[in-house]
């Protein structure tokens, strides 16, 4: 508790010079604390009375200045009791004062709070001694006096003791409340020795115990003695009766009949009232236990245990709830608003989303401005029209290539993506990838290390008995010459046969060895001309496995029991190698031609590049049986050859690939540009491809080199790399038949030169996916995202500080809510305590007539506190602030919430019943009201009579409606509380009050309300406490929104279903990805069950080789099958799928579809709760973005597009939900006969979707314009004025004429509502028929889309001018610049100049540029005129 200081002392000190050292030190420190401490208490305002006393004592200190004499003479010994004292002193300073009760006594009180906190934060006991030090009672005022010497009256001791009882409680009798626990300890000892000196003992016995004082909640002190053994004693009595001094204590009943107990004859109260107080005391306690009971059986049946903890997600995920049998059935609650978007299918969602998110995600960094998801997938799935490109007259102009009606948007990101490729040193290592070959990739690594070299070492084809080679006794020289002769043929490509034959016979000429020979004729027999690539493979192999075996060959210093074990290990995994090679045996031995080219006749060979190194030596089919034969031995084998490279085969080159340059191309050039595009972008995917397959080999055989399994053979090799597209890119791989996919099929399409447009949409994905996945890579998109990276630590950084702020700020305020409830507890505490103990006083003064009843009623707290000791001891034992349980203080603090939230002193909770009980007798006394007045008798009373009649007949009118508006109003609000969103539940707690669901109490003057309300209340209060911490947090949110990042889901539900939002996607959208529920292979999904699917139609991709992780035989063990089973849970959660799975995607839109999805959602579950939470935020998002406070207006489309102000006021209940079909066949005949054709089937607008077109700005942009999707939910006739045409005409004393119109009414998949007219609605169902259905011939030309243009491109100039450089204006300074620089050098080569001089057409050219460069038109003539003049300079 106490600061201890460390003294750095000298080594040669002594252990007593250090101690002394150490403790002056301590002493020093303790003193500059104390004396620290008193300068503060000295600069306290208002100090002066304390700083000197006008009543100086001697005995003790009643000022500062006195204890700061003190504290330089030494007074307070460093140490416990150095600290006591000094506490004590400095109480006594400010109780002196307060005990006088002078006019410094509120200045005391203040004064002395702030020294005991200055000693509290020491030691809290310090600073309870600070409180309780008290001067002598000879100061004490004349009231106080007079309450005392009463109370002794009262509690007259007989001062009697017995021999037996302890002496302490004797002791106790002085005032002792201002002695240090070391004093009393130090006193008890001296008591102690007394007592055992006066019961016949020494006083040195005492010395062989110890005391230790302790202090009780109550203020009690409490002496404790321990022997040497540490057996511990309450008393001295027990001391004295350990020793034998003491006889053993006499029974209770002895004691009182020799009149010596506490009820003796001499006790100041009579025994009646005693023993009626004892009982009083326990029928208290035993109340007070019996409220702690019920309320602890009530919070157990209302408020169970386990539903305070959040359940797990397999407990709820089949609970028998609506939501769990829905999903068990497929179906999906709520139902989602899209799907998916025409022409893009369901399974390619995913793709759709990450090449949208990623364009727009990183559009600063390809320069290419984001658009809309809609707009981006009707760009993928659009095809021009008929009609679209015959537009242009072809008199006027010429014919449009087919590449100028390619959407703009997906010219530009193919095209920022080609460039930011090409342009990355990244590009490097996959642009040649077509061209690789192994022995490439092996003189590239050259420098691996020894387990990769290992790992790419050639593999055994021939067979040989490698344990009798190994076992022939051969001169180490002559082993060491045949090998490196045979080391020459490691360097030789395979078509190099020349020099590897000569190698061959070199080695058989000089090895003894007849297995060598025999092994070495058998690899012959494949040698051909320009072809020895099989010969290669096995000398190499042979060369290998001999060094391996022999380390001693080369100068190593290797024991022969180590030779011996080495030739063991290589002849067993020689012996494994040969089970898999298949050897022709019809072939002789013995007949072998070793005769054929030379060195010299191979040379010319050495220097020529060759194409075919490849080391499997796929050459031509001979024509000669025996060659049709081995070659077919050749194939059969490729079944068990292990691969030796990771290189896959190479692609056929295209036409592309042809007239391509021999290096990258550069970007910008004319080989990438807007017409040009596409063969380029083909060619990139396609080395993009080969290379990502290339790593898909790699993968593999560092997976199967890991799990220490066999490699895997050539064909399995190449059946793999057939499906690379599925394994690479699973959802755009769908294979379009047996043999091709999207993938493969979309590059070779534009390899061959053929058009983009001619690609379906899942085509023009894969493509974009392909150069995604390489874009990933790039050194530009690395420090992008490590520079958003930084800045968005900083960002969120600020924000945590923003929200530990907030965090404290609801600590602090429910730190203050948690002490007001304690002091609420401890004042009820006291209340009860006074208002009893005034009824106790009341009761006795009956009996003893000691005081008189007004007396007792004049008193105020403090006097019946201070009346007598034993008031005062039950009223210091009663229950501070702080020793209030949390449950007690829970319970208190909720309902300070509760009335904090309603905004009153007093809340009262009703139930409905209750409420209605309430009605019935406020109906009551209103009737009783009336009757009691009687007959009239003057005008006043006639005047009441009327207000009380006018009140009944109100509140009867009213009391027929109000059940029904109660139950509207209930339902209201549990949607409410449901939703969370402030706008909701201010409406449904507005709604409630008119319902008289709540209400001022004027009795208890608080407020009473449904226990709902009061839910919706707190509710409220949350709500809006999210809100002022969004608000505050905006800037900051949108600082670290600026910096992208993955996107991260919004939350899980208990189906393990994920929620999206997009930062670039609308504000209402929430994406939801699903697993299937996976059924039996016969059970066929229904229309509704859209989750419900087989494991075929669940499943997407290649299937994984589990050859790679489980050999076949473990396969067959159960520890295989379980090991398989985890691993695909990755697939699926039920690890039944062998394949990527599939999910199901879908959107919630509108705000009602949002809502009913926060309602579904379960509490209880820890994610559930947590999604839920994040929901709401997004709804408060949405409320907060919504236009037109608290309501979405609409507005009327008539049939001459007008919009009449009155219609906005149109209520909701006016529509009609059915009844429409006279009226909509009647505006189906207007339509022309295909749009009718459409139509025939549907006889109603009610519940059908519908597809808006509305131009946005008519005067700037007629040709373009907006579509959106929407919902018609009702229809009426409406009023409509008609305008006949003559705007002129119009006046006010003849209106236009009206008539009876149908409009229906809409609601938006975006949110709000609208209305529109007949003709609307049924063009609107036409369009969104062809939209959907993707109708022959059906083009929205003035999509947004297709007049998308981007104005997200670098800017070279300077930052001011920045804004307007996409301006007519600039574009014209600019042309006016390059034309000054152009002309100059033109003019001194051209004989006729009719540009400039004396023609004067150069000068109005720069004029009319000047004048009119602001639009469009006038810059367009200037460039074409400019484009004459020079071409006239030009000649």
């Amino acid at each position: 508790k106490y600061t201890r200081s460390i003294v750095h002392t000298p080594p040669n000190m002594s252990d007593e010079a250090v101690g002394a050292a150490e403790k002056e030190a301590r002493r020093k420190k303790h003193k500059k604390r104390m004396n620290k401490l008193l300068v503060r208490a000295w600069n306290l305002p208002d100090s002066d009375p304390f700083q000197q006393s006008s009543h100086p004592s001697e005995n003790e200190v009643r000022d500062l200045t006195v204890i700061g004499k003190n504290l330089d003479k030494g007074v307070y010994e460093h140490g416990r009791s150095g600290w006591e004292i000094f506490s004590k002193d400095m109480g006594l300073v400010y109780n002196w004062h307060i005990s006088r009760q002078g006019k410094h006594t509120s200045i005391a009180k203040i004064h002395l709070d702030e020294v005991v906190g200055f000693f509290t934060k020491i030691d809290p006991a310090l600073g309870n001694l600070a409180v309780k030090s008290m001067p002598s009672g000879d100061t004490s005022s004349d009231s106080t006096s007079r309450k005392n010497s009463s109370s002794a009256k009262k509690r007259k001791n007989n001062g009697r003791e017995s021999p037996d009882t302890s002496p302490r409680k004797k002791a106790n009798v002085d005032n002792n409340g201002s002695l240090t626990l070391s004093q009393r300890e130090k006193r008890a000892m001296e008591l102690l020795a007394a007592y055992l000196e006066e019961r016949g003992g020494e006083r040195v016995q005492s010395e062989n115990f110890r005391c230790k004082v302790v202090q009780r909640p109550g203020g009690r002190f409490d002496s404790i003695f321990f022997s040497a053994e540490n057996k511990r004693f309450k008393s001295m009595a027990d001391v004295g009766r350990f020793l034998n001094l003491v006889d053993a204590p006499t029974s209770r009943g002895q004691g009182q009949g020799q009149g010596q107990g506490r009820g003796s004859k001499n006790s100041s109260r009579p025994k009646k009232v005693t023993e009626k107080k004892k009982l009083k005391r326990e029928l208290d306690k035993l109340t007070r236990s019996k409220v702690k009971a019920a309320k602890a059986l009530d919070d157990h049946n209302n408020n169970d245990a386990v539903d305070q903890f959040p359940a797990s997600d397999d407990s709820l995920w089949d609970d028998g709830s609506n939501a769990s049998k829905a999903h068990k059935a497929g179906l999906i609650v709520p139902r989602s608003d899209i799907e998916s978007f025409p022409g893009i299918p369901t399974h390619c969602i995913p793709d759709l989303l990450m090449v949208w998110d990623f364009l727009c995600t990183f559009g600063r960094t390809l320069s290419l401005q984001p658009i809309e998801l809609d707009d981006f997938a009707a760009a993928l799935s659009f095809r021009p029209s008929t009609d679209l490109q015959n537009s242009q007259p072809v008199e006027d102009q010429p014919q449009l290539p087919p590449q100028s009606y390619i959407p703009v948007y997906l010219s530009e990101c193919h095209i920022a993506l080609l460039r930011m490729l090409v342009k990355d040193p990244t590009s490097d290592h996959w642009w040649w990838s077509v061209l690789e070959t192994p022995e490439m990739v092996e003189q590239e690594d050259e420098n691996l290390n020894q387990r990769d070299k290992k790992r790419k070492a050639a593999a055994a084809v021939v067979k040989i008995d490698m344990e009798a080679l190994l076992s022939v006794e051969e001169d180490p020289a002559v082993t060491r010459k045949w090998l490196q002769a045979l080391e020459d043929v490691r360097t030789r490509k395979p078509d190099n046969s020349g020099p590897i034959k000569s190698a061959v016979k070199s080695a058989i000429a000089v090895t003894t060895n007849q297995h060598v020979k025999m092994y070495l004729k058998k690899a012959m027999r494949t040698w051909r001309a320009k072809s020895a690539g099989l010969v290669k493979r096995a000398v190499v192999w042979l060369v290998g496995r001999v060094r391996e075996a022999r380390p001693d060959l080369w100068g190593r210093n290797v024991s022969e029991d180590e030779i011996a074990e080495q030739k063991k290990l290589v002849a067993t995994e020689a012996a494994l190698e040969m089970d898999n090679i298949i050897e022709d045996v019809d072939v002789d031995d013995g007949d072998l031609n070793l005769e054929g080219d030379s060195d010299e006749e191979s040379d010319s060979d050495e220097d020529e590049g060759s194409d075919n190194e490849d080391e499997y030596a796929d050459q031509a089919t001979p024509d000669s049986p025996d060659k049709q034969a081995r070659s077919i031995t050749l194939k059969e084998n490729d079944e068990i050859t292990p691969v030796t490279t990771f290189v896959p085969v190479k692609p056929v080159p295209s036409v592309v690939d042809l007239l391509l340059p021999p290096a990258k191309p550069v970007v910008p050039s004319d080989l990438v540009h807007a017409l040009t595009w596409p063969p380029v972008v083909g060619a990139t995917s396609c080395r993009i491809f080969q290379w990502y397959k290339r790593r898909r080999n790699e993968v593999d055989d560092s997976i199967r080199e890991f799990r220490e399994l066999r490699p895997m053979s050539v064909a399995e090799r190449r059946r793999r790399e057939m499906s690379a597209s599925l394994r690479i890119l699973s959802e755009c791989g769908d294979p379009l038949d047996g043999n091709t996919n999207h993938v493969e099929s979309a590059i070779n399409h534009l390899c061959d030169g053929k058009g983009y447009l001619d690609l379906n949409a899942i085509q023009r994905l894969s493509i974009l996916r392909v150069l995604i996945e390489a874009a990933y890579d790039t050194h530009n998109v690395q420090l992008s995202i490590e520079d958003n990276f930084k800045a968005r630590i900083n960002s969120v950084k600020a924000l945590d500080a923003e929200e530990r702020r907030a965090k404290k700020a609801a600590r602090e305020e429910l730190a203050s809510i948690e002490y007001a409830a304690r002091d609420r507890l401890s004042t009820e505490a006291r209340e009860a305590f006074i208002e009893k103990k005034r009824l106790e006083i009341i009761e006795d003064i009956k009996d003893t007539q000691e005081y008189s009843v007004e007396f007792i009623e004049s008193l105020n707290d403090d006097d019946i506190i201070d009346l007598d000791d034993d008031t005062k001891a039950e009223y210091e034992a009663l229950p501070t602030p702080e020793s209030f349980n949390k449950g007690e203080v829970n319970a208190v603090v909720k309902i300070i919430q509760e009335e904090t939230a309603f905004g009153a002193e007093r809340l009262i909770v009703l139930t409905l019943k209750e409420i209605e009980k309430r009605d019935e007798d406020y109906l009551k006394s209103l009737q009783d009201e009336l009757e009691s007045y009687g007959a009239v008798d003057s005008r006043e009373t006639s005047a009441k009579i009327d207000r009380v009649r006018q009140k009944i007949t109100k509140f009867t009118d009213q009391m027929q409606t109000l059940p029904q508006d109660r139950s509207l109003a209930i339902e209201a609000l549990q949607d409410a509380i449901e939703d969370g969103t402030v706008r909701t539940l201010r409406t449904a707690i507005k709604g409630a009050k008119l319902a008289s669901l709540s209400g001022d109490d004027e009795e208890n003057e608080g407020v009473w309300a449904l226990d709902l309300v009061r839910d919706a209340s707190l509710e409220l209060k949350d709500a809006e406490g999210r809100k002022r911490v969004n608000e505050a947090q905006k800037d900051l949110v949108a600082k670290r929104n600026k910096c992208f990042t993955r996107t991260e889901p919004l939350g899980r539900d208990r189906y393990q279903s994920s929620f999206v939002h997009f930062d670039y996607d609308k504000s209402s959208r929430v994406w939801a990805e699903r697993d299937f529920i996976l059924g039996n292979e016969e059970s066929a999904p229904s229309k509704e069950g859209v989750l419900l699917k087989n494991t075929q139609s669940a499943s997407i991709g290649a299937q994984d080789k589990c050859d790679d992780f489980v050999s076949l035989d473990d396969r067959k063990q159960p520890y295989g099958k379980y090991f398989l089973s985890f691993a695909r849970q990755e697939y699926h959660h039920t690890g039944e799928l062998s394949t990527l799975a599939r999910h199901h995607w879908s959107c919630y839109t509108t705000d009602r579809s949002l809502r009913v999805l926060v309602k579904n959602l379960d509490g209880k579950c820890a994610k559930e709760n947590a999604l839920k939470e994040a929901l709401k935020e997004t709804l408060e998002t949405l409320a907060l973005s919504a236009a037109g406070g608290d309501a979405i207006h609409s507005h009327v489309v008539s049939a001459e597009n007008a919009v009449p102000d009155a219609a906005a006021t149109i209520g909701k209940t006016d529509f009609r939900s059915s009844g429409d079909e006279e009226v909509f066949c009647q505006e189906k005949e207007s339509l022309s006969k295909d749009d009718t054709d459409l139509l025939k089937d549907v006889s109603s607008a009610i519940g059908r979707r519908i597809r808006l077109r509305r131009i946005p700005d008519p005067d700037r942009a007629p040709d373009v314009a907006e579509y959106s999707m929407a919902t018609i939910t009702g229809w009426k006739m409406e009023n409509v004025p008609q305008s006949n045409g003559s705007e002129g005409e119009a006046s006010e004393e003849a209106p236009a004429p009206q008539a009876d119109l149908p409009i229906w009414r809409l609601g938006l998949d975006d949110g709000g509502e609208l209305h529109v007219s007949a003709i609307e609605a049924v063009e609107g169902i036409v369009r969104a028929i062809q939209w959907s259905t993707e109708y022959p011939g059906y083009v929205e030309h003035d999509a947004p889309f297709l007049s998308y243009r981007n104005g997200l491109g670098r800017f070279c100039g300077r930052a001011v001018e920045a804004p307007s450089s996409l301006t007519p204006q600039a574009f014209a300074k600019q042309l006016i610049k390059r034309e000054q620089d152009l002309y100059m050098p033109l003019k001194n080569r051209t004989f006729e100049n009719n540009w400039g001089g004396k023609a004067g057409a150069r000068q109005v050219w720069v004029s009319s540029l000047k004048e009119c460069g602001h639009t469009f038109e006038a810059v367009r003539d200037g460039l074409l005129t400019l484009e004459s003049a020079f071409f006239d300079l030009t000649g």
